[in-house]
Order: C-alpha cells, then structure tokens, then sequence
C-alpha cells in the first residue's frame, strides 16, 4: 500500500468532495472561505451571503453553503439532503487509499450522525436507551467535583489558561466517567478527538490530515475492543454507558460490538468538541460583556438562558454537511444530485430573519430557538450533557475568581468547522 504522501493533488469538481491535495489549489474564492481573517471572524461574510448569495457554491469548499435561519433548519429536516457523507467519502476515495482508509470509512459509516433512516432510526433507537436523562443526572455531580478540582489546581498555582487547563479537561473527563474509562486515560482520548476535529474542520484532505484520522480511529477502537471484552467478562452489568449500550435491546435487536465502537467515538468526538468550544467562548464573551457576567449568577432559569445564548451567538459548531440525494431548485440555484452542502449553523443562528438583533449577546433573550445542536432526527444526543457542562463550570468560574481579566487577546482556532480558541490565559485577580 503506498504511503498517503504519495497522493498527488487534484482540482476540486462541482459534484465532488474537497481534493486530496497537499498545496492549495488555484480555486476563485470571492468570499475568502479559506482566509484566516474568515476563521477569525467569519460573521461578516455570513451576513453577505446571507443577503446575496444564500445558496452560495464554493469551488474552495467544493460545495453549497446554505447561510439563512430557514434554509439551514429545513435542510436538517429534508430528505433530499443525505447525511451518508461516510459513504460519500468512501466512493470518492481514489484506489490508492481505500484500503488504507477503510477503517474511517468503516466506523463513520456507523456513526448515527452520518447515516439516514432506516439504518439511522435503529442505531439511534438503541443508543437512545443508554444514553438517557438519569445518565445525565447521575453525571452531575460528576461534573461538579472535576470543576472544583480544576480550579483548585488553577488557584494554588495563581494562573488559568481556560483552554488548556479547564475546557480541554473536563469533557474529557466527564465523556471517561459516562464510558467508564479511567480518568487517567483522558490524554489519549484528547489526541483521537483533536484528530477528529482536524478532518472534520478541514477544507483540504492533506495526508497528514487523513492519516490522523485513520491512526486516531485504529487506536481508539482497539482501546474500547478492550473495554467491551472486560465488560462482556463481568458478571454484573455496570451503570456506565458502555455496559448500558452493550446490554441495549428493542425487540430482539442490538448493538454489534462494532457499532458500539463507532458510538463511542461518536460520543467522544461530539461530546468533547462541543463542550470545550462552549466553554472558552461563553467565558470570553463574559469576559469581553462584563455588564452580564451578573446574569450567570442568578436564578437557574436564568442560568439556563444564558447558556442558550451564549451557543446561539458564537455556536461551538459552525457547520455540518450533507449530500445532496436528489437535484432541487433553492434561491434561483440548481444545487445538483451527488454535491456537496454546508448547513452553516453558525451564519443561521446570526440571522435576523429569526432572531431580533441578532448580532447583539443578550443573555435575557427568551425567544431562543438556536440550531447550535442540530435539528431533527439528527439532534445532537449529547445536547443536555453540553449544556449541564457549561452551566457549572462557567457559573463556578465567576463564582471562584470574579476578578479576572484576560491576559492577551486570544487567538482562534484554525478550523472552519468548529469555533473556539487555541489557548486563554486570564489573571485571577
């Protein structure tokens, strides 16, 4: 099998996935999709193409973008827009590398946010059983102790890095304990979620990129192959989602080992992306609006108000592609069978079209019905974790150190996909 470094460049085709290329093509870009200006601040192209061009093709994304409230709400819904981009992947995979990649292919090919009903209707079905509000309930306190642990250790050593020290630890830690995997593995369930993140936010399959992808997918199964042979040799079945999603039954019908697998990288990428991007922008946009920081202090309900906002105004994922199944008519556009399509989360939850003032951060805001979750079928099954995360551990932050200041402007992530920061030192005060 020849090495991923081998695999020369190609232009990228209206009906086809972003290239596999290791330089960036020659590609119109009006719009600066693949500027770094567009990564730091991508809103202002949002609102243009919101009004001229809401379905937008980019040859440098090699696909449509679909920009407005109502077009990007629908789209989770309708099924002309498939989500089997796995099998999309797959079939565009030249020869050279389909062997070499089928375990991505293999596992994304079963994880319930990328394939349709009726296949989808089962798999989510049966992790719906596992994956339920007791979980949730049984993880708070959970949550609660790894927070204070984390800002005790950020207290006696007097300095924070919001990014490195909290929102890349506690996901992982509390996705370990609804897993049932020692704490102590939490590094080696870091690095298969940031190379997850990496293929997902790309807008060009570099080799480095797809070998990541394949090195974190290998590893990752094999570790949970481990775990599911130590349950399965227990005499007693564990509270732990794992043991849960492995005892799953609806009407005769279970989870195979290999799609318990795929749903435990599911869970870990999706549960720690989201979580961690959630985090450090709710913190920065406190920091940056300090005349309602009081709002994350007072009642619950406002509590949870807050949080909504702060995932509609800076959503942690921007966007989440489809595969067009059948060729339809949208704005004047003729948007074709086997194309590619962006729903981009994070121009529809901008929109004023759906939310009054919607560039404005307004933890009061009521009339809050954010996509920063998804929508649909495919609602993101982890969303209450994500949000019971958030809330404590940004209410705590306030709470344990209502002095700080950032230290330096921070810088963003060099991801289209998801929104967040590369690192975020304050001063506790």
């Amino acid at each position: 099998m020849p090495p991923l470094s081998l695999l020369g460049s190609r232009v990228a085709k209206r009906n086809r996935e972003p290239a596999f290329m290791s330089s960036t093509p020659e590609v119109a870009d009006p719009y600066g999709l693949i500027t770094r200006q567009f990564q730091v601040d991508p809103y202002p192209t949002y609102e243009k193409l919101r009004n001229d061009a809401p379905a937008y093709f980019s040859e440098a994304w090699g696909g449509w973008l679909l920009t407005r409230y109502q077009d990007v709400q629908s789209g989770f819904k309708d099924p002309r827009l498939s989500s089997n981009r796995a099998g999309a992947f797959g079939a565009m995979l030249p020869a050279a590398l389909k062997e070499r990649l089928a375990p991505v292919v293999q596992s994304l090919g079963l994880w319930a946010l990328l394939i349709d009903p009726p296949a989808h209707t089962r798999i989510r079905s049966l992790v719906n059983k596992a994956f339920t509000p007791r979980l949730v309930e049984y993880l708070r306190p959970r949550i609660q102790e790894q927070v204070d642990l984390l800002f005790d250790k950020a207290e006696a050593a007097g300095k924070l890095d919001m990014v490195h020290d909290v929102a890349n630890l506690l996901p992982v830690a509390v996705i370990g304990d609804m897993l049932g995997i020692p704490r102590e593995d939490g590094q080696k369930l870091r690095v298969w979620a940031d190379a997850f993140a990496t293929f997902f936010g790309t807008t060009k399959y570099t080799p480095e990129v797809l070998e990541q992808m394949r090195t974190g997918i290998v590893e990752m199964e094999e570790y949970f192959r481990g775990a599911v042979a130590q349950r399965r040799k227990s005499s007693t079945q564990g509270s732990d989602l794992l043991s849960t999603m492995l005892a799953a039954e609806d009407e005769g019908r279970f989870l195979s080992e290999q799609e318990v697998l795929a749903t435990c990288s599911l869970v870990l990428f999706a549960g720690h992306e989201t979580t961690t991007h959630l985090l450090s922008n709710g913190l920065y946009l406190l920091l940056k609006n300090p005349e309602q920081r009081e709002l994350m202090l007072g009642s619950e309900e406002q509590l949870t108000a807050a949080v909504e906002e702060l995932l509609r105004y800076e959503s942690p994922i921007q966007r989440l592609s489809r595969v067009i199944a059948e060729d339809y008519e949208l704005h004047g556009q003729q948007l074709r069978k086997g194309q590619k399509a962006f729903l981009m989360i994070g121009a529809a939850n901008r929109d004023p079209r759906q939310f009054p003032k919607a560039e404005q951060l307004d933890l009061k805001r009521q009339d809050n019905r954010h996509i920063a979750f998804g929508f649909g079928v495919h609602y993101c099954l982890g969303a209450a974790l994500g949000r019971l995360e958030g809330q404590i551990a940004l209410r705590a932050v306030l709470r344990r150190f209502p002095r700080m200041k950032l230290l330096q402007e921070p810088e963003r992530l060099e991801n289209v996909a998801f929104r967040g920061y590369k690192a975020m030192p304050v001063a506790l005060g």
